[in-house]
């Protein structure tokens, strides 16, 4: 056990003398393989069980990489009051965190500035809608933004796959909750329309995703999201999406096909217009743990033309970029896990929707997506592991989805809100 963990115990070690029910925590410490039964036997051989507790704190101390099974001991034996003695009630502490047991020791980082959620209620979709447009030169001055004011808004694809046939892929506890929200939240902006599946296979996959880009109805909407939640993994440095499928070989799709298929080359019914990728899946089997920080802190549809004119004559080309107007955000970085709550749904999703029902109204999508991950920084899951979102810009412009408000016949008009 490192330093930083022992200090935790010595700090908190009257109370832990008072409080835990160590002979509680024997099998679930031999099953981890943190003491042998020969070990347990002489921890505990004296007739005085205080003596025994206080040679047990020692003695586990003495452990390499023994804090976190110390922590899901005692979850297992429902004393959750000494974790939350040991974080010092400072670490957000969420039900059933999907990642497996790791095999680090961690680092404390103060956990007093981490949030404190321990609810098991999933999130309330209640879309704040704008009062104005800000897809306008006065709003953004000389830097590219895209028009999204039509009452078709957009197009949304979501797959979520959570019934698996294959043994290595369990049954994602918490998707239903992330399809319930992600419908809700699109349902309330107004304007989107929804292809919805669940449980697909790899195959399955690609064909809804070709058919989704190929459709000739998407000239008619300023905008695209692929929504795509799944187990995943990492693969010669691409993200992998797996489907339901029982055979092991060729049973995932590849981030970059899914990229590929919405490029100008391949795809023109979304040229030009903003494409936004969300992929809430693990990249790899690595658990993000906190490091020990010093803080410091310090306080202090169609693309628009530049042009006065615009060119009127249909036969003009130009030059177009092969992939570009896309937005790609993952919810972990590449080689790590993610995080899913049994039920609130995953990390990702749930401050998702939080952050675009209450700020899409005034904020552009690039900045909805750093403020996700300005929440996720905040979380830690009951084993302390964290995790960091990743997005990625393709020559994406800025993108305002005016949740509520929609331009027709000259004039601003209003979607009524349903669930």
């Amino acid at each position: 056990m490192n330093q930083e963990c022992k200090d935790l115990i010595v700090k908190n070690f009257v109370n832990l003398m008072k409080k835990c029910d160590v002979e509680r925590l024997k099998k679930p410490l031999i099953d981890k393989g943190i003491f042998t039964e020969k070990e347990i036997n002489e921890i505990f051989k004296s007739n005085d069980a205080r003596h025994n507790k206080r040679v047990f704190f020692f003695r586990v101390q003495d452990k390499v990489n023994s804090f976190i099974p110390l922590l899901e001991s005692l979850r297992e034996t429902h004393q959750d009051n000494i974790v939350d003695l040991l974080l010092r009630r400072g670490a957000t502490v969420f039900n059933q965190p999907s990642p497996d047991e790791d095999s680090g020791e961690p680092s404390i980082v103060d956990l007093s500035l981490l949030s404190i959620d321990p609810s098991t209620t999933p999130l309330k979709i209640d879309v704040k809608y704008s009062d104005s447009f800000y897809d306008t030169l006065d709003y953004n001055g000389d830097i590219d933004f895209y028009k999204s004011r039509s009452k078709k808004r957009g197009r949304v694809l979501i797959i979520n796959n959570y019934e698996f046939n294959h043994k290595d892929h369990p049954y994602r506890n918490g998707a239903k909750v992330d399809d319930e929200n992600l419908k809700k939240l699109f349902n309330q902006m107004g304007g989107w329309d929804l292809d919805h599946h669940n449980n697909k296979t790899a195959s399955e996959m690609h064909m809804i995703i070709k058919n989704f880009a190929d459709s000739q109805i998407n000239y008619l909407y300023d905008i695209c999201f692929i929504i795509i939640m799944s187990h995943g993994g990492e693969d010669n440095n691409d993200t992998i999406i797996y489907g339901v499928d029982e055979n092991v070989n060729d049973n995932y799709v590849r981030v970059t096909q899914i990229q590929k298929i919405f490029s100008n080359e391949k795809c023109k019914s979304w040229r030009s217009k903003p494409k936004v990728m969300i992929f809430p899946v693990c990249r790899g089997k690595e658990i993000q743990i906190p490091i020990k920080h010093e803080l410091r802190t310090e306080t202090d549809s169609i693309f628009p033309t530049r042009q006065s004119t615009q060119a009127t004559n249909t036969n003009i080309s130009i030059n177009m970029r092969p992939e570009e107007d896309m937005l790609i955000g993952y919810s972990t970085l590449l080689g790590y896990k993610a995080h899913r709550d049994y039920n609130r749904g995953s990390w990702y999703i749930e401050l998702l929707c939080r952050v675009f029902m209450n700020h899409a109204h005034n904020l552009t999508v690039d900045s909805l997506m750093m403020k996700i991950d300005q929440d996720l920084r905040r979380r830690m899951s009951e084993n302390m592991s964290m995790q960091t979102a990743e997005y990625r810009n393709r020559g994406f412009k800025r993108l305002y989805l005016h949740p509520g408000l929609y331009f027709e016949d000259n004039e601003k008009k209003k979607y009524y809100k349903r669930n």
